[in-house]
């Protein structure tokens, strides 16, 4: 065969690299007659392959150069009859990608932004991305994790034919040395660390996604007994200046080493006593692997696409989503402090003697190979011909029909607003909900817009919000089907169908006999008490994240009641948030939308009877703080969202939907400062 190998750049350090030099070696072992297509090579050149460097201009950012060398590649691959096209980085015309990065429209994107969206780079690399993944592209997919393939069909609605799944890669390189002890020793002599010091490892190139600032803040909190005796050596090509200044910042300039990238990672990770790799995003983390293989201690965060393994190994600690600094810097404490690490060590190297841990190289040559076979040559760039309405059914809705069956569906109507309806229907003694979207007119979009507001174009936003959700181990209603169609934003047809979740009403209705019976039974008292906790921590991990609900109201939360010897127990009851259409996605939550959520929590909840206790117990969780702190160091924010709470209160006591209150619970920041003030 005929194989064209096309990547971006080549440097003998990362990740995606080394596996196309191991796939490109495998390609040669067969026979195959390889070309190689890229813009830079650093390095030593394998023999046997032809080399192609089109060397493009360096004006302007990444997404322009890596324009041009497309470009170029189209031009010099045009006149060779290839039976294959592999691309390692993502762009049209693919006969195959090697899906080593991470979804960049499903994990990045919405984090920056509506503006953000707007700009060359955005529109460049969601095109790209695209070009591979949309429905209508003949790209094969080698992916490389399971949990990223979600990510992508959730966005694209690609077909589960068209990915293979690859084994996990470790390069028989980067297997355990053979004399650790000694070759510990001397690396560590190298690197000026004492014997009783403690080594701590950052490897990976691209500082910014693989959480280098989360690594030294950790750093900078360690416990004064454990940070004299720690060092930090990052290990990776990028630009360290800004990471230099944050650690010279925090006051631990003396304690990290940035060595840039170095080949001798195995005699590193003999050297080393932890890897921390708290990532911000990750496809799949090959170094993870490589640690745990080589008895190196691991802690990193689970949107890492090895992070399983760790678990699976027992060799050191994933933190869960949404990232938490404070448990961060908990859990490096602890790890540096125990001899855990022994056991995670032990663990590990056992792990990493398994086979099947290095067999990706040959995998993904009998995919391309079997792949090829099956069909011949073409160009595949973006189809220009009108895309079909994209469904997605369970199996157990798998007989609804065509997108406008589906979106003509008859059942009990339970909303309907301009644009929108919601049903309840019944397939197979099952009940659903439908919620419809037909479009809202480009009246109501200009009139958005026109407040700074992003308009709700359809039900792709409750499909998004649903997966963040689930994500963050947050409840919410199943996904049972969703379905988009092509055409105009302001007459744009969509529809989503969830479960429904039987026997359960809304923690407003449940919550509404509180103004006349409070709680006083201890099981009735604890049930509450659960109930303002599941709030306040849905509404933190929500905020962390980078979302906001915008409608976040008891209404919207629906209470599934358990009972345990005949009392309601929190152990056996159900509390799912709902109506998720308005949910923003952003890098982080602006401070105005996190108070506009808690203040309409606020605000549904004012006259129920609340006490300053229940309050303050819901503020102390909300902020995971001590309370002293909560209240002198917060007291702006509480205020902000007591006055827009009280607002939304006075406004609808004067439309007549809620009868006024004598004295509407307040929160409590003010009264209880002052007191404190005045004990003082």
């Amino acid at each position: 065969m005929k194989l064209a190998l096309c990547l971006y750049k080549y440097f003998p350090y990362g990740g995606l690299q080394r596996d196309f030099l191991r796939i490109l070696k495998e390609c040669q072992n067969r026979g195959h007659d390889v070309h190689v297509y890229t813009s830079e090579w650093q390095g030593q050149k394998p023999g046997g392959i032809n080399l192609h460097v089109l060397r493009a201009s360096r004006i302007g950012g990444n997404h322009v150069r890596d324009r041009r060398f497309f470009m170029q590649m189209q031009k010099a691959t045009a006149p060779h009859e290839f039976d294959a096209i592999v691309g390692f980085n993502k762009m049209p015309g693919l006969d195959l990608y090697y899906g080593a990065d991470f979804c960049y429209v499903g994990r990045t994107a919405p984090q920056y932004g509506p503006l953000y969206r707007l700009t060359p780079r955005y529109h460049h690399l969601a095109t790209y991305e695209k070009a591979v993944f949309s429905r209508d592209s003949r790209t094969e997919i080698l992916s490389l994790s399971e949990r990223e393939k979600t990510v992508y069909q959730q966005y694209y609605g690609t077909p589960e034919e068209r990915f293979h799944l690859l084994p996990p890669t470790l390069d028989l390189d980067r297997k355990p040395i053979a004399d650790r002890d000694r070759e510990r020793a001397k690396l560590r002599d190298e690197l000026g660390v004492a014997s009783s010091q403690l080594l701590m490892l950052f490897i990976g190139s691209g500082f910014k996604t693989k959480g280098l600032d989360r690594a030294l803040l950790a750093l900078a909190r360690l416990p004064q007994s454990l940070s004299e005796k720690t060092r930090l050596v990052v290990v990776g090509q990028d630009q360290p200046g800004p990471y230099q200044r944050l650690a010279h910042k925090l006051g631990i300039s003396s304690k990290v080493q940035f060595v840039g990238g170095r080949t001798d990672i195995p005699q590193l990770l003999a050297a080393g006593d932890l890897l921390v790799h708290p990532a911000y995003m990750e496809n799949t983390g090959t170094i993870l692997l490589e640690a745990i293989a080589a008895g190196l201690p691991v802690i990193a965060t689970d949107v890492c696409g090895y992070a399983g393994h760790i678990l699976k190994a027992q060799a050191g600690k994933v933190l869960p989503s949404p990232f938490d600094q404070h448990l961060l810097d908990q859990e490096l404490a602890s790890a540096l402090a125990s001899n855990d690490r022994m056991l995670w060590s032990e663990n590990g190297l056992r792990y990493g003697t398994q086979s099947s841990l290095y067999q990706m190289p040959k995998s993904a040559a009998d995919a391309i190979e079997t792949i090829v076979e099956r069909r011949t040559h073409q160009n595949t760039l973006i189809d220009k011909e009108i895309v079909k309405p994209w469904v997605y059914l369970r199996n157990d809705l798998g007989q609804l029909g065509e997108f406008n069956d589906i979106m003509a569906l008859d059942g009990q109507v339970y909303r309907e607003a301009p644009g929108r309806r919601t049903v309840r229907f019944q397939r197979n003694q099952r009940h659903y909900f439908l919620k419809t979207h037909t479009g809202v007119g480009w009246q109501e979009i200009i009139k958005n817009l026109s407040y700074l507001r992003l308009p709700v174009l359809g039900a792709m936003n409750e499909w998004h919000g649903a997966h963040h959700l689930q994500r963050l181990g947050i409840d919410t209603l199943s996904i049972a089907g969703f379905g988009t169609a092509s055409g105009s934003p302001a007459r744009r047809q969509s529809f989503i169908i969830t479960d429904e979740i039987t026997n359960a009403k809304s923690l407003e209705e449940f919550c509404s006999a509180w103004k006349f019976r409070p709680p006083r039974r201890a099981d009735e008292v604890r049930f509450k008490r659960w109930l303002i906790t599941q709030l306040a921590t849905v509404a933190r991990r929500l905020h962390q994240s980078g979302a906001n609900h915008r409608d976040f109201y008891l209404v919207h939360f629906l209470l599934q009641e358990g009972y345990k010897e005949g009392r309601i127990s929190p152990e056996e009851s159900r509390l799912a948030v709902i109506d998720l259409h308005r949910m923003q996605l952003r890098r982080q939550t602006p401070k105005r939308w996190r108070i506009k959520d808690v203040a309409g929590l606020h605000y549904s909840s004012m006259d129920l009877g609340l006490s300053t206790r229940d309050l303050l117990r819901f503020m102390k969780t909300y902020s995971q703080r001590p309370l002293r702190k909560v209240l002198s160091e917060d007291e702006g924010f509480w205020r902000r969202v007591e006055r827009r709470a009280k607002r939304l209160y006075l406004a609808e006591t004067r439309r007549g939907s809620v009868l006024p209150t004598a004295s509407p619970q307040s929160i409590p920041v003010a009264s209880v400062h002052n007191e404190r003030a005045r004990s003082a």
